[in-house]
């Protein structure tokens, strides 16, 4: 039953950027009604930490934490943690990166250690979040997920596995969590139509998010976020559904 409750469900804002950039206090107050635990931002939208923290109060939201670029944790390091630890948000992931060579890679996973050690010291964590090339063996038969995690340390780097693009690779997204357990912090949840491979709502795909949920809640993962890049219905009602079955998911534990 502890574990049932533990485990938060989040969203990427990223899922609903254009309403955001809109009017993030009403995305902040649907999401709030709707159900969901947190956030995790991809933008801070131009607004101040205080402000920013003040409309997570007020909605009763917890900040999960930030995407950013390679040049932002090595030109806004600074900034972004003090804005992360003002408005309490404890992660900082890497959204993207890609590159044909390995030199690019090993330069990268250096940053990673160094900036996450940095992190550290603040309280704070440092996450890599993959796409589907990491899980291609283009760097000389070597792929960049295994390499990322042989040059860094688990103190100083943990992954976001999202899981749609592991599938979307052709591995088990299953498989692969229960196996890198001791490196993944959280996953990205968003599932992929069986004949089109295109993102779909958490739980009407092919993936099996009631296994992955199970995983992630016995090994008290503190949240799973719900992430939907390209949302083809009422973007509303998609966040909606994506929750209810993750919601439904947790309840068979």
């Amino acid at each position: 039953m502890e574990n049932k409750m533990k485990t938060k469900i989040g969203l990427q804002l990223y899922s609903l950027r254009q309403q955001c950039n809109e009017n993030l206090e009403r995305v902040f107050a649907a999401l709030s009604n709707t159900g969901y635990d947190g956030v995790e931002f991809h933008s801070f939208y131009d607004l101040a930490a205080n402000d920013l923290k003040k409309l997570l109060d007020k909605y009763c939201l917890k900040p999960i934490g930030t995407h950013t670029g390679l040049e932002g944790l090595q030109t806004s390091l600074d900034d972004l943690i003090r804005y992360s630890t003002t408005i309490g948000s404890k992660d900082v992931t890497l959204a993207y990166y890609n590159s044909d060579h390995r030199d690019d890679w090993l330069r990268l996973c250096a940053v990673l250690e160094s900036v996450g050690e940095r992190l550290r010291g603040y309280g704070l964590n440092l996450l890599y979040h993959n796409h589907a090339h990491e899980f291609i063996a283009n760097l000389d038969g070597e792929r960049p997920i295994d390499l990322i995690l042989k040059q860094t340390s688990p103190q100083n780097l943990s992954l976001e596995l999202d899981c749609y693009w592991v599938k979307y690779a052709g591995m088990d997204p299953e498989h692969y969590l229960k196996n890198n357990l001791g490196r993944v912090k959280t996953v990205h949840l968003k599932d992929m139509e069986k004949n089109k491979r295109k993102m779909t709502e958490v739980g009407t795909g092919i993936i099996d998010y009631a296994g992955i949920y199970k995983i992630c809640a016995e090994a008290d993962f503190e949240w799973v976020i719900i992430e939907q890049d390209d949302i083809e219905i009422d973007p509303w009602q998609s966040i909606k559904i994506s929750l209810e079955n993750v919601k439904k998911f947790r309840q068979r534990i």
